[in-house]
């Protein structure tokens, strides 16, 4: 009974830990190295200097914030001040072949050619930031040019995202006349 108890206890405790260390909105995001589409070692970009929306996507779920994607691409922000940076999350789809998830990381740099996609092949993005589920799942992430996260949600599905459009586009807008 005490060491099912000390278990317990111990489990506990590091819950808390990973809790505490979460990224969360009004917190600091760090920055995580990962690679780009070329497999080369890549930091994000424009973290500490442009208003940044990160999309995390398990590649199962690419396309569940197109609608989101698209609208803010629409609004034209000024790239010296604004970048979208996708990031694949590549772990959570073992069986997708490797050519199948950089043909897809390629022909979403088409569709959004003013933004930045990134590759996750190991959960380092999971991991450093806590993220609590990352299969399935698409985090949108809006962080200001003082690194602080303005926003974050993960998103499960189309009509979940396209809700996000009027919830978003004006935190970005706000992030920029700051």
């Amino acid at each position: 009974m005490f060491k099912k108890g000390l278990i317990i206890g111990f489990a506990a405790v590091i819950a808390m830990t990973i809790a505490a260390y979460a990224i969360q909105v009004g917190g600091v995001l760090p920055n995580v190295k990962i690679k780009n589409t070329s497999k080369a070692d890549a930091w994000i970009p424009g973290i500490g200097s442009k208003v940044v929306t990160i999309f995390y996507n398990d590649v199962d779920v690419k396309d569940v914030n197109d609608a989101l994607s698209n609208a803010i691409k629409a609004k034209n922000y000024p790239k010296a001040k604004y970048l979208g940076v996708g990031i694949a999350n590549c772990k959570d789809a073992p069986f997708k072949p490797d050519y199948f998830i950089t043909n897809a990381a390629d022909s979403k740099q088409k569709q959004f050619p003013d933004s930045v996609i990134l590759l996750d092949y190991d959960l380092s993005i999971k991991n450093a930031w806590a993220l609590p589920e990352t299969n399935e799942v698409s985090w949108v992430i809006v962080v200001g040019r003082d690194k602080k996260i303005k926003f974050m949600k993960g998103v499960k599905s189309a009509a979940e995202s396209q809700s996000l459009i009027n919830v978003i586009t004006p935190i970005i807008e706000a992030e920029l006349k700051k």
